[in-house]
């Protein structure tokens, strides 16, 4: 479950490669992003995208495994990072899917980074915080 620093804006949350855990991450990020200023929305949909994407093609291959998010703040921004420990970022021709979820996440964020190997995938994301916006 969600570990969260008391009176900080970090977040670490360890959850299963199943489709519950998407609104478990989506949740716990709109509500860090709500509470620092970063777009609620954009986060949630573009954390959203990322463990669905974990829990769809991470592990097609082999038996379930984990999805761990980190969330911080560093220079005004919101870091969001998704990982898991699947096969990698491959070509999937048989899903089903519009393949939109990645092109979605880099026009939600303010920057993102992916590496991925066999050990699995890790998507860096990060947003802009408004400071001066009411909590």
């Amino acid at each position: 479950m969600p570990a969260r620093s008391a009176g900080t804006a970090e977040l670490e949350i360890e959850l299963p490669s199943e489709a519950g855990s998407v609104s478990t991450a989506r949740r716990a990020l709109g509500d860090l992003a709500r509470s620092v200023g970063a777009s609620e929305s954009d986060v949630k949909l573009a954390v959203s995208e990322a463990v669905t994407n974990s829990v769809l093609h991470a592990f097609r291959d082999r038996d379930p495994g984990t999805i761990k998010l980190s969330a911080h703040l560093d220079r005004g921004l919101l870091i969001v990072a998704v990982g898991d420990d699947g096969s990698g970022m491959r070509p999937n021709l048989e899903s089903a899917g519009l393949g939109l979820g990645i092109s979605l996440i880099t026009k939600l964020a303010t920057d993102v980074h992916f590496d991925s190997t066999e050990q699995g995938t890790i998507v860096s994301m990060s947003f802009t915080v408004d400071e001066e916006a009411p909590r």
